[in-house]
């Protein structure tokens, strides 16, 4: 408090004024009105890398055991009805105490995508892109497997699409995101090429 001329305190209280208050609102709501039509594109997005993240870790993972059990490893794709599951070797999934019932397949074996996601295809440069129907990647007891893509789309917005690449030598995974549907194959590898 300040004291004025005569000795007296100022009874000036603090506090914002309804000017004060109704700026900021106002600048708020400009904030909601430009983050928020924004913010409804980002998740959809965030869902489509989501899923294929997933299924990325899914191959890094099937990958790494078969190199380590030295067994053949796969990761089965629906691409009609949006899930995949890993595949072990039959003589993994089958102990003595179990018949082949137990190799029936249940449904707790399955992922699905995220809402709004679907595939798009799996296939390799050689025979395109398979689009419906179950489709596999396959890798050998060395961890190998053959160069393929598998590419998710948005159901809502199809040209908004996600392609993951494996290398099957090398084991390298790239993505690509793509706003126009490009659907990038991996080349074809003569024998030459070696």
């Amino acid at each position: 408090m300040t004291r004025r001329g005569h000795g007296q305190p100022s009874t000036a209280a603090g506090g914002f004024t309804i000017v004060e208050l109704l700026a900021t609102l106002m600048i708020v709501g400009m904030l909601f009105a430009l983050v928020l039509p924004n913010l409804d594109a980002l998740v959809p997005s965030a869902r489509l890398r989501g899923s294929g993240s997933r299924i990325q870790a899914e191959l890094e993972w099937a990958r790494s055991e078969a190199r380590i059990q030295g067994k053949r490893m796969a990761v089965e794709l629906d691409l009609d009805r949006g899930r995949w599951r890993l595949v072990y070797p039959p003589e993994q999934r089958l102990t003595r105490d179990e018949d082949e019932s137990a190799l029936a397949e249940r449904p707790d074996d399955w992922s699905g995508l995220d809402e709004d996601v679907r595939f798009a295809g799996a296939g390799d440069g050689k025979a395109g892109l398979a689009q419906k129907g179950l489709y596999r990647v396959v890798f050998d007891e060395y961890g190998f497997t053959a160069d393929q893509s598998i590419v998710l789309q948005r159901k809502s917005e199809p040209d908004h699409t996600w392609t993951l690449t494996v290398t099957g030598l090398s084991g390298k995974a790239e993505t690509f995101e793509s706003e126009r549907g490009e659907k990038p194959l991996p080349q074809v590898v003569g024998e030459g090429a070696f």
